[in-house]
């Protein structure tokens, strides 16, 4: 369980500008602008300095997990908790602080207890005249023994922008570090950074050998947190598929926290561009940009594993190379002997080691049986679950229509569908379901006036907490250094003004992510400095014959 407390600032392109030629009416040449975040105002919220303001927006928690089997381990990632076991298969879990700030993800993780994993799972649900099922399966892992790893080609794109400073570079630069040691010999790799610009280490994949794995960890080892995040641009390259050597499984693992605005753009490139490969998101960080790790791991036929902090670096990423280097099972379809079935995932993906297929189903009638098919490494595998086995659960009508919802936005994104008839799609099944979604919110109705009759409304924005372990300065550049007077002017002059709707370009600590943590102030004093010495040298160059002539 994965609950998002903090949105991190993000990093939005700026809009591109084209000339056109509109001669043939008559107009002569004119400009277009597409812009790649089109709601740039919408996702920019103040952001304060933890140097400056204390923590904000207290939040508490509690989750009542019923699992449906015998519970081993539950565990809090990122907060410290309470737990209480009123029985063996439930918990209740708190926060053992009572409030916290809202800086870090929320994340829970619980395990069967030993021996008691269930290998099949089946629930219904009767809403209205629909039933609703929730299946989920594990299949037999392949004998490892009989199957001899493929060589893989592997890309690493790693992210050293400025959101990345702090801890989020640390555990990013190990991650990477610990990959390249699981490399095999027979294995091919390569090295991407980016910030808003981007170094490709090698010209094409090269053999994990020591000295290639050794020239990688200088790379890596020498990285430093700057700059924006040009992702797409990292992104194309890692899916450009020079070797084209189908004898070898392609990898993409793309180590990043997302901090970026244009999703959609990033999103397009990966449908076009995928071919052969597998993209694996490892996200970084206290508040990682859950949406764009799991959309792209989805449409990259990949997985998102998640690092929140040092400590998990070896854990996270040797659960991630167990996918990796293990065979999935594949070619899976369901089918419903009696029911008419709305099966999600539409297209069933792979399965990788130890994952469970867990499948949601909208049906006509309880009757009959679902039959599972796939092929565990190469052998054939099935199973065949009688619907009248079902236990009962709740929310499945929800999952089924998340899921739904899910599979609207990526028929969008790889133009399966229009964007108004999946909007329309979407908000179909929201509202039916009442969930929250792009298009929807749940709206609370207070029935106590505390605004005086007749007061204008006023709109005004709540300021996030900075992620926890997110550098200040790494993102929104150096602090002005400001006198204790001019401190409390500002102040002063915050009280006297109004909330508005986003502070205007004159405000001075009023800042646009898009220019933030670039080197653009160095690389002109070095270009300054460079001047001045090719000067000397003309000078020094012109009087030296003279020099020689006197002599």
């Amino acid at each position: 369980l994965r609950l998002p407390l903090v949105v991190g600032p993000r990093y939005n392109p700026a809009p591109i500008v084209q000339s056109v030629d509109f001669r043939q009416d008559g107009s002569g040449w004119g400009a277009t602008t597409s812009n790649p975040v089109p709601d740039r105002d919408r996702i920019s919220p103040q952001v304060l300095d933890p140097a400056k303001n204390a923590p904000v927006n207290p939040t508490s928690i509690t989750v009542r997990l019923k699992a449906g089997f015998a519970l081993g381990e539950v565990k809090s990632h990122h907060h410290n908790v309470k737990t209480e076991s009123p029985d063996n298969t439930t918990r209740v879990i708190t926060l053992a602080d009572g409030t916290v700030p809202a800086d870090r993800d929320f994340e829970l993780t619980w395990k069967p207890a030993a021996e008691k994993a269930p290998s099949v799972g089946l629930f219904r649900e009767r809403i209205g005249d629909a039933d609703y099922l929730l299946a989920f399966v594990t299949p037999p892992s392949a004998e490892q023994a009989t199957q001899k790893p493929l060589p893989r080609e592997v890309v690493f794109v790693i992210d050293n922008s400025g959101s990345m400073g702090g801890t989020s570079i640390v555990q990013a630069k190990a991650s990477l570090l610990y990959a390249l040691g699981r490399l095999q010999p027979n294995d091919r790799f390569n090295v991407i950074r980016f910030d808003d610009t981007m170094d490709v280490l090698f010209s094409t994949s090269v053999p994990a050998d020591p000295a290639h794995l050794g020239e990688a960890l200088g790379f890596v080892n020498g990285l430093q947190a700057r700059g924006g995040t040009e992702m797409v641009p990292a992104m194309r390259t890692a899916l450009t598929d020079k070797l084209a050597d189908t004898n070898m499984v392609r990898q993409v693992v793309f180590l990043t926290d997302g901090a970026i605005g244009n999703e959609q753009q990033l999103f397009e490139t990966i449908t076009a561009m995928r071919g052969r490969s597998r993209v694996f998101m490892v996200g970084i960080g206290s508040a990682p940009n859950t949406y764009l790790m799991t959309r792209a791991a989805e449409l990259g036929r990949g997985a998102f594993t998640h690092i929140g902090s040092v400590e998990q670096v070896e854990e996270r990423m040797r659960g991630l190379f167990a996918k990796l280097e293990n065979p999935a099972v594949t070619g899976l379809s369901v089918k419903f002997s009696d029911a008419k079935a709305d099966v999600t995932p539409a297209i069933i993906p792979d399965v990788y080691r130890d994952e469970p297929l867990v499948l949601a189903a909208k049906l006509d009638k309880l009757a009959g049986s679902l039959e599972i098919k796939g092929r565990v490494g190469d052998r054939p595998w099935s199973v065949t679950l009688p619907l009248q086995n079902a236990a009962e659960g709740k929310g499945l009508s929800k999952l089924w229509a998340k899921r739904k919802i899910g599979d609207a936005e990526v028929a969008r994104t790889m133009r399966e569908m229009t964007p108004e008839d999946s909007d329309k799609a979407i908000l179909a099944l929201a509202l039916d379901h009442q969930i929250v979604t792009r298009l929807t919110s749940l709206v609370a109705v207070d029935k106590t006036p505390s605004r005086p009759e007749g007061a204008p409304l006023k709109l005004s924005e709540l300021p996030l907490n900075l992620p926890a372990g997110w550098d200040f300065e790494k993102v929104f550049g150096e602090r002005p250094h400001l006198t204790p007077t001019q401190l409390r002017e500002r102040h002063a002059d915050a009280r006297n003004q109004p909330a508005t709707r986003r502070p205007t370009p004159a405000a001075p600590d009023a800042i646009r992510l898009p220019k933030t943590a670039t080197s653009a102030e160095l690389k002109m004093i070095a270009g300054f400095i460079l001047i001045v010495l090719a000067l000397i040298l003309f000078v020094f160059n012109r009087r030296q014959p003279l020099l020689t002539d006197a002599a």
